[in-house]
């Protein structure tokens, strides 16, 4: 096994794009193999990695610590060891084959309030956007709708191609709860192909 290889595609294959790697890894996202090896990874880059036999857990810390300090959430991808000779190229190529995408919906409570600085929105119970102690707003442009703040925020943070309905649920002295429904992109996996065994597992999660 080699970190990293520039050899030819030796299968025949059409060379994976750049582009499709990112979609697949997204910002930042850390492969972890079934023997414990793991790398990282950003926009697609390959930045470090560790043998699983040495049990040093110093990449998936900057994995964290990295995608922490950048606001992004970190992806992870949990595979079994390819057979033969490889290398974490050749793994990340196959995910970029073997993925695909689909908008799906999601959907969450927000909260606007009032205040005497002007006008902001909550995320309520969101792993991201709600903030650590659960008090992060985020403010309202003067001339923005609400509709237009929350769906900026969500396609800022990555998390929606776009919003899609804004339903009012509750209203208070200067605060309004609406149920926010947006469509986003998830990571389908299959099967690479033929005498591949390659079949990924992908989640995200905050770094």
């Amino acid at each position: 096994m080699s970190h990293l290889s520039n050899a030819d595609s030796a299968d025949g294959m059409t060379p994976v794009a750049q582009e499709d790697i990112v979609r697949v890894l997204g910002v930042y996202c850390l492969i972890r193999l079934d023997n414990g090896a793991e790398s990282f990874w950003h926009h697609g880059h390959y930045v470090c990695a560790a043998d699983g036999a040495t049990g040093d857990q110093c990449v998936a810390d900057v994995a964290r610590l990295a995608a922490r300090a950048g606001g992004q959430s970190l992806r992870h991808a949990e595979l079994p060891v390819p057979d033969g000779d490889w290398c974490w190229n050749d793994i990340v190529e196959r995910l970029a084959r073997s993925a695909l995408t689909e908008t799906v919906r999601a959907s969450g409570i927000v909260t606007g309030s009032m205040t005497p600085q002007g006008r902001c929105v909550h995320f309520c119970d969101h792993p991201l956007l709600s903030g650590v102690n659960d008090n992060l707003w985020f403010p309202v442009g003067h001339n923005e709708s609400w509709f237009e703040a929350v769906e900026r925020i969500l396609i800022l943070n990555g998390l929606a191609e776009n919003l899609v309905n804004l339903s009012p649920l509750r209203e208070g002295g200067g605060y309004s709860d609406w149920k926010a429904t947006w469509n986003r992109r998830v990571i389908i996996c299959r099967k690479a192909g033929p005498g591949t065994s390659l079949v990924p597992g992908m989640r995200t999660k905050r770094g």
